[in-house]
């Protein structure tokens, strides 16, 4: 292979091909057609003379060869992307640039309104997209640039960077005037009430099933009524407003629906273990001027001093 030749543009698409195993996948992460990505494999084919990825009945498979140069290849554009991160000045005022930032529904209902409203302050030009954390693609996403920033928490991170933000634990909250439930949330009503379940990935149901939790423990195996489970934060207050279900959520976030006026905040009647939420970004980023930037505002938003 002569290397004058090869274009560089080829490894990005060999590198995303590889995390991917999917054509189609490889090309969004890229922002390229899926037609772009499957001549750029030809093309790198014909220089490597190796199918590289070969098509099978579970997805696209690496050859040896493949295997035996992708850590190199990921190296190597980790080398080049910092060279040209590194000093590379960003001016908040005169910036247009779009930042992606991962985060859960609960993420966007407490920090959002503050983050936003600070970065139309500092950088009136700056884009701001924001998607659902996803706790399975969160560390592919931020290795390869598609998402900058992630905020949340993470208990497996890896070889991320972090920043803790703030320690975090639970509370129950129930309608203002639920027919059972006065000023203390006892054990007994705790396990004998219907609660209102949200979300399983990560979310608060996790802190439930880990055997290791304080939650759990103190349950000592008994379990949740549970007559509703639905997937995200948004309909919670409204649902408990106007019905008897009980609801587990972050201390932040009942504190929120407690200014709504229909719910009440309780303390938990079994010990909960604090979690630590975090903003997590990769070390191919670490350097870059914006997204330092980007990580500064968040700090200092929500950084418990």
């Amino acid at each position: 292979m002569n290397i004058r030749t090869l274009d560089l543009n080829l490894l990005k698409v060999f590198d995303a091909l590889m995390r991917e195993r999917n054509t189609t996948r490889a090309a969004a992460r890229l922002g390229l057609s899926q037609p772009a990505v499957s001549s750029a494999l030809r093309r790198l084919r014909e220089h490597l003379d190796d199918p590289l990825l070969v098509r099978t009945q579970g997805g696209m498979r690496p050859t040896q060869r493949a295997e035996q140069i992708f850590a190199s290849v990921t190296q190597s554009l980790d080398s080049i992307q910092s060279a040209l991160q590194t000093g590379t000045p960003f001016t908040p005022r005169q910036s247009e640039r779009a930042f992606n930032v991962m985060m859960t529904d609960i993420g966007e209902i407490i920090y959002l309104p503050r983050l936003v409203e600070r970065l139309h302050q500092e950088a009136p030009g700056v884009h701001l997209s924001v998607r659902r954390l996803n706790r399975r693609r969160v560390h592919d996403d931020l290795a390869s640039g598609t998402i900058d920033l992630a905020i949340g928490w993470i208990d497996r991170p890896g070889d991320l960077k972090r920043e803790a933000l703030f320690h975090e634990n639970f509370v129950c909250i129930v309608r203002a005037k639920h027919p059972r439930i006065g000023r203390r949330l006892t054990l007994a009503q705790f396990l004998s009430e219907w609660h209102l379940s949200v979300g399983r990935d990560g979310g608060v149901d996790a802190f439930f099933r880990s055997p290791d939790g304080t939650l759990q423990r103190d349950l000592a195996g008994r379990r949740r009524k549970i007559a509703l489970q639905i997937p995200q934060f948004l309909a919670v207050p409204n649902i408990i407003a106007n019905s008897d279900l009980l609801c587990v959520v972050p201390r932040q976030l009942g504190s929120i629906y407690a200014e709504l006026g229909q719910v009440r905040i309780l303390p938990l009647p079994v010990k909960s273990d604090s979690f630590v939420v975090s903003q997590f970004w990769h070390k191919r980023f670490d350097a870059d001027q914006g997204n330092r930037w980007l990580r500064a505002i968040i700090s200092q938003l929500f950084q418990q001093r």
